[in-house]
C-alpha cells in the first residue's frame, strides 16, 4: 500500500506543478535547424512563414515573434551583425522614428554566443511599435535573428514571453 501512496504523492505534485505553468509546445524548424517550447497562445503564421522566415502572432493584435535565417553573412561576430543591422534600422530608408531602448549586451541561446538590444520605431500604419531582438553568427558563418515586437512598451522593457522560448531553444546542428 505504501507504494501506491508515494506513487499517488508524485502523481498530486505534477498535477499541482502543471496547474501553475503555461501550456506550451514544442516547435520544430521545419528545416531542422532549431527547436523550441512555445505557449498555446501564439498562433503559427504558414502563410506568412518561409523556409527562411518563421512567423508567430500572439495574444495581442500587434504581438509578433519572428525567427529569421539570412543565410551566410559576412559579419566575424553577433556584435558586428548587430551593429551593422542597427546602422541600416536608424539611417535614410530604415525604421521610421528608430530609437535604441535597450543597448547591446550579451546573450546565450542554446550555448550559442549572441547579442541582444530593444527599439522601438514606427510601423507603415503610423503605430508606434517596441521590439527585442536577438542577433546570431552561427557555426558555418549563418546569421540568425530571433525577434519579439509588440505595441507594448513592455516587449522592450521585459521580454518574459521570450524568456521562456530562448529558455528552450535548442540547436540541432
Amino acid at each position: 500500500m505504501k507504494q501506491f501512496g508515494g506513487a499517488f504523492a508524485i502523481l498530486l505534485a505534477v498535477v499541482f506543478c502543471a496547474a501553475g505553468t503555461v501550456h506550451a509546445f514544442v516547435f520544430t524548424d521545419p528545416a531542422g535547424l532549431y527547436s523550441t517550447q512555445i505557449a498555446d497562445s501564439w498562433v503559427y503564421q504558414a502563410h506568412h512563414s518561409t523556409e527562411h522566415l518563421v512567423v508567430f502572432y500572439g495574444d495581442e493584435d500587434s504581438a509578433l515573434l519572428y525567427f529569421e535565417r539570412l543565410g551566410t553573412v559576412s559579419y566575424l561576430s553577433a556584435w558586428e551583425f548587430a551593429h551593422r543591422s542597427l546602422e541600416l534600422y536608424r539611417s535614410p530608408g530604415g525604421l521610421e522614428k528608430f530609437e535604441m531602448v535597450r543597448d547591446l549586451a550579451e546573450v546565450e541561446v542554446g550555448g550559442e554566443a549572441g547579442v541582444s538590444c530593444a527599439y522601438t520605431y514606427q510601423d507603415g500604419q503610423g503605430n508606434q511599435l517596441w521590439e527585442y531582438r536577438v542577433f546570431l553568427v552561427l557555426p558555418g558563418g549563418e546569421g540568425f535573428s530571433i525577434a519579439f515586437s509588440d505595441s507594448r512598451p513592455e516587449a522592450a522593457d521585459d521580454p518574459r514571453q521570450l524568456e521562456e522560448i530562448l529558455l528552450h531553444w535548442r540547436w540541432l546542428f
